[in-house]
């Protein structure tokens, strides 16, 4: 090979190392459109632009009581209550999108149960500068809370962008209740 040939053909690897460089380290579209992770710990308020959110507790349970409602729920896995305060800052806002990622990354959404969003914090409106007191319902095996995320958002579509609050749930098992007590959301 002359010294020309040898110079083309490096030259070509060069490009091509680049386009595959360049094309690793581009973000997708999905990269772009995702939600912005806003990270807290039970126990202390996360702040995003639009509300702000405190995990309280987590409780297990095989049925779940809501109030003034019979008979108890029950679940094929277990229900998982999250106790929270939630706070709008600017104007009236309701929160729709509540989730869990459990540990081996499966998302479970939370309870769509008959008389449930009366109760809960995701039927609710919240209102400026007043804390609301209340929890979130999401049915899934008790064993996938340890090393499990709450993930809270105000929109479910068109969420782009959004700050989404992430709180992991801890690493330990939480106790197995026979039933949970869901008392209902409200202004404290």
């Amino acid at each position: 090979m002359t010294g020309r040939k040898l110079l083309n053909v490096g030259l070509t690897l060069a490009v091509l190392v680049a386009i595959v460089a360049l094309y690793r380290f581009t973000p997708t579209q999905q990269d772009i459109q995702q939600p912005t992770s806003v990270n807290g710990i039970v126990g202390r308020a996360v702040q995003t632009p639009r509300f702000d959110l405190t995990v309280d507790d987590v409780r297990v349970g095989k049925k779940l009581r809501i109030p003034r409602s019979t008979p108890d729920r029950d679940s094929l896995t277990t229900f998982v209550v999250v106790d929270a305060s939630v706070t709008a800052k600017r104007e009236p806002m309701h929160i729709f999108d509540i989730r869990i990622r459990s540990a081996d990354g499966v998302t479970y959404l939370g309870a769509n149960r008959s008389g449930l969003d009366r109760f809960d914090l995701t039927g609710i409106e919240f209102a400026p500068d007043i804390p609301a007191r209340g929890s979130f319902v999401v049915e899934m095996p008790a064993d996938k809370v340890p090393g499990a995320t709450l993930l809270v958002m105000e929109k479910s579509i068109l969420n782009d962008l959004e700050p989404q609050v992430t709180v992991p749930l801890g690493s330990d098992t939480p106790k197995l209740e026979d039933v949970v007590d869901l008392a209902a959301a409200s202004d404290t």
